[in-house]
C-alpha cells in the first residue's frame, strides 16, 4: 500500500502543478489578449486622430482659399465699362497674385519653362505640335499652360508644343 500512496501523491503534486501552471498560463493568456486589443485601440485612435488633423489642415486651406473666392466674386460683380476695365483687371490680377502667394505658402508652386528648357518628359507634357522650320524636331515652342508642383512632387507637368518637320 505504500507504494500506491506514495503513487497517489506524486499524481496529486503532479495535478497540482498542472493546476498551477494552467492558472498562470490563463493569467498570460489573459495579459496578452489584453495588451493585443489595447494595441487595437491604440491604432483606431492614433488613425482617427491622423484623419482628425488632416480634416483641419485642409478646412483652414479651405477658409483662406473661401477669401480669395470673395474676391473673385466681388470683382466678377462689379460694373465693367471702357473706363473701369483697366482698373477691373488690375483687380483680376491681384486676385490671382493672392491666390498664388496663398499656395505658395502650402508649398504649391506654379513652374514655367525657363530659358533653353530642352523637352523633358518628367517635367514637359507635349499636348500639340506644330510644324516649323524654325526650331528642331522635338524642340518646345511654347507653354501652353504652366505645370504645378507641391513640394517635389510634380502634380502636373508643363503643358508645352513642340516643333517638327515635315517630311518631304
Amino acid at each position: 500500500m505504500t507504494k500506491e500512496t506514495k503513487k497517489d501523491k506524486e499524481i496529486k503534486n503532479l495535478e497540482e502543478k498542472i493546476n498551477e501552471l494552467s492558472a498562470e498560463r490563463d493569467k498570460y493568456l489573459d495579459i496578452a489578449q489584453r495588451a493585443q486589443a489595447d494595441l487595437v485601440n491604440y491604432r483606431k485612435k492614433v488613425s482617427s486622430d491622423l484623419k482628425e488633423s488632416d480634416d483641419r489642415a485642409q478646412r483652414r486651406i479651405f477658409m483662406q482659399i473661401i477669401n480669395v473666392l470673395d474676391q473673385f466674386t466681388m470683382a466678377l460683380s462689379s460694373k465693367v465699362d471702357t473706363k473701369t476695365y483697366k482698373s477691373w483687371v488690375q483687380g483680376i490680377e491681384s486676385v490671382n497674385s493672392n491666390f498664388k502667394t496663398l499656395l505658395s505658402t502650402f508649398e504649391f508652386v506654379e513652374i514655367n519653362l525657363e530659358e533653353d528648357d530642352k523637352f523633358d518628359p518628367n517635367n514637359h507634357e507635349a499636348i500639340s505640335r506644330i510644324e516649323t522650320d524654325d526650331f528642331e524636331e522635338g524642340e518646345i515652342v511654347r507653354q501652353l499652360s504652366p505645370g504645378y508642383k507641391h513640394k517635389d512632387y510634380l502634380l502636373r507637368p508643363i503643358l508645352v508644343e513642340i516643333a517638327y518637320r515635315k517630311k518631304n
